[in-house]
């Protein structure tokens, strides 16, 4: 597993940095639904055509700042 991400604000950021450690700041039910949408995901990760999901098209109230991205490592 490798994690990737933007700085906060930074818009001029042309691509992602490489993260050595990633903190989620949630609450129960929001780790709870994450980690169910996850495990979907994992599942359909086994496909072929499985390429990335954004969890905010799955999941609803995550913000409109944070966006989790899940892509399929080669």
């Amino acid at each position: 597993m490798k994690l990737f991400g933007y700085e906060e604000g930074n818009g001029a950021q042309e691509k992602p940095m490489r993260l050595s450690e990633a903190s989620i700041l949630t609450n129960p039910a929001e780790l709870r639904a994450i980690a169910k949408v996850l495990a979907e995901l994992a599942d359909e990760m086994e496909s072929q055509g499985f390429g990335h999901v954004h969890l905010a098209d799955r999941l609803t109230g995550l913000g409109d700042d944070v966006d989790l991205i899940v892509v399929k490592a080669n």
